[in-house]
């Protein structure tokens, strides 16, 4: 009976440390530039004509350390490069901004920091109704504007490989 109760402990114990022993799945990085990724998640989402039609007249830039805390909402994330999409006028409160990470940055607190300096009346006549954050690999979508269209662009981004 001892020795019963000693192979039952032994395998226990084994299957436990194999099972610590096993890793999860590491998400892969997003190739690319992020003006190509930025391409192919408006490319890809399922929006609107109008939205289409407007999107004509965004323009896209670099975010440098100095304009992180207007544009992102926090200067405090280890970010490699970040582009912003807005239009050039803001009739409609709207910014689609992709962020790669350093290697080794901590994504989901980059994440929740971001997502808790929002500002989605930082335009002041205008509020966006939806503030998405959401990361694929080393990138951070950070987006903020009607809700059907950040969902659309949410979803193109998130199955990007």
């Amino acid at each position: 009976m001892r020795r019963l109760g000693c192979l039952l402990l032994s395998i226990l114990l084994t299957v436990s440390v194999a099972g610590c022993g096993q890793q999860a799945q590491k998400q892969e990085n997003l190739t690319g530039t992020l003006e190509e990724i930025m391409d192919q998640v408006y490319e890809n989402a399922e929006l609107s004509q109008d939205f289409r039609d407007a999107m004509q007249d965004f323009a896209r830039s670099e975010i440098t350390a100095d304009d992180a805390e207007y544009l992102i909402g926090t200067a405090d994330i280890d970010f490699a490069e970040a582009l912003i999409s807005t239009p050039m006028i803001n009739v409609a409160a709207y910014q689609c901004i992709l962020i790669r990470m350093n290697d080794g940055a901590d994504i989901e607190a980059a994440k929740e920091k971001i997502l808790a300096n929002a500002d989605p009346r930082k335009w002041i006549c205008v509020e966006a109704e939806s503030t998405v954050v959401e990361n694929n690999g080393d990138v951070i979508l950070f987006i903020m504007g009607d809700a059907a269209n950040t969902a659309a662009l949410k979803d193109s981004f998130l199955q990007l490989k």
